[in-house]
């Protein structure tokens, strides 16, 4: 029978040789896991182009709600038997997911399918490197996302304004390029008889998109930082005159903000700006298309957007850092297609991707996209288009350790407690620095 079986076996590989008939190619069906939004949705609109180049490989979306979204995925990756592909994690999970082995290693895929120079350093890293700068990657930027300003353009081009402004300040109301400028702007604006207010953002004491996520734009621009680098110690770093400074800053800001704000996440943020409630907001830039929605807003015609401002140290120095979000596409250690999902990320760092991407309104962190002169008219609105490229060299992102999630929701809580009065700025400094301290000694980073 074996020898039957090799004489067929012959004869067979023989016909094709002859008719040029090779065997039929596996076609395979990648699932993609993310967030229920619409750059998710376009994603897989997009993904029919890398379908039709390569046909025996298909995409698909199995998309979850943003609250749920980090559970789901991170309680399939522990089954061992994850239902998707390539996730799209948030970039302060990447460690959380690298040190739980649930990501693909692709150092030697980038060295060669990226050219590092054409991206965007910080989020190329934040996206994919871990630890920073380690050559270890487990992930290729997808979405670029930040924390932008918004801003009633009928308040700030009113004649009568710029004069009364004009008059108490000394300059000229305008778009601020200082935390301290928007700070006065967002004074003179609060006016609780005619319910109206100068600012709002997201104030909620929880761990991400919260509270942590748009602190720290101004805690870095006026000089402060989170930990030493090198050491990852905290005390004395985070809770010095720089990060206190930034503290009491927050707080004084807060007090410009409508009632109830202090339990604000990125919804209500986004209503007190479509309502009319507030001069100014700070959002995540990938949410600005709820501001320009007529169904959504009653001031979509009068809603400009700027970038983040920097900040004048108590040193005098002028620095200006900007908070990231977004996320990168990254393979699951599990899938058995991790060829095909390799190939189907390196597609969509193509410029034909890109263009099309940014066509949809999505943003990139890849600097030749961004800093073509067609970016600013293929972005469907110029005016963000402008704000994504002064924000993408100036981005900063906090910890992407497994730890993340508890330093940064003790962070927000302790801020929370000082916008209420409840505790100083500088008890909520020396809080935060003191719980980070134990959480990352508990969890082994201090070898003294």
């Amino acid at each position: 029978m074996k020898k039957l079986f090799l004489i067929l076996m012959s004869v067979l590989l023989a016909g094709m040789m002859v008719t040029g008939v090779a065997p039929a190619q596996k076609k395979v069906t990648l699932t993609v896991t993310w967030a229920a939004w619409y750059p998710a949705d376009y994603l897989i609109k997009l993904s029919n182009d890398f379908t039709r180049q390569n046909p025996n490989i298909k995409v698909k979306g199995a998309f979850i709600p943003w609250p749920q979204y980090h559970d789901r995925v991170f309680t399939e990756f522990a089954s061992g038997k994850p239902s998707f592909d390539i996730a799209v994690p948030d970039s302060q999970w990447i460690g959380e997911a690298v040190e739980g082995g649930h990501l693909l290693d692709i150092s030697d895929w980038m060295k060669k399918n990226i050219n590092f120079d054409d991206w965007y350093e910080f989020p190329l890293r934040s996206y994919g490197e871990y630890p920073d700068y380690s050559g270890h990657w487990y992930g290729v930027p997808l979405l670029l996302d930040f924390v932008l300003c918004a801003y009633r353009k009928d308040l700030f081009n009113d004649p009568n304004e710029k004069a009364a402004f004009k008059s108490k300040y000394g300059y000229d109301l305008g778009v601020p390029k200082t935390w301290q400028e928007l700070l006065d702007i967002a004074r003179f604006f609060t006016r609780p008889k005619k319910n109206l207010y100068g600012f709002a953002t997201w104030q909620a004491p929880i761990a991400t998109a919260g509270l942590a996520d748009v602190f720290l734009g101004p805690f870095w621009s006026m000089g402060g930082n989170l930990w030493d680098p090198r050491t990852k110690h905290v005390e004395g770093i985070l809770n010095n005159w720089y990060g206190i400074d930034a503290a009491k800053f927050w707080v004084e800001l807060y007090k410009t903000q409508p009632p109830g704000s202090s339990n604000y996440s990125i919804d209500e943020t986004m209503t007190a700006m479509q309502q009319g409630l507030v001069a100014m907001i700070g959002i995540y830039a990938m949410f600005y298309p709820g501001l320009l929605d007529p169904s959504l807003s009653m001031y979509v015609d009068k809603t400009g957007f700027f970038t983040e401002p920097g900040a004048i140290g108590r040193d005098g120095v002028f620095r200006h850092f900007v908070q990231l979000g977004g996320q990168g596409l990254a393979v699951s250690a599990y899938t058995p297609y991790k060829e095909e999902a390799l190939k189907f990320i390196k597609w969509t760092t193509t410029d034909d991707f890109l263009w099309k991407w940014t066509e949809g309104g999505n943003f990139t962190p890849k600097k030749t996209i961004v800093e073509d002169p067609a970016f600013l008219k293929k972005f469907p609105n110029a005016e963000i288009a402008k704000v994504v490229r002064e924000s993408a060299p100036l981005l900063r992102d906090f910890w992407e350790i497994p730890q993340y999630n508890e330093m940064g929701e003790y962070l927000s809580i302790q801020l929370n407690q000082a916008i209420l009065g409840k505790i100083t700025p500088e008890q909520a400094m020396d809080n935060i620095a003191k719980r980070h301290e134990e959480i990352l000694r508990r969890a082994g980073y201090y070898k003294d």
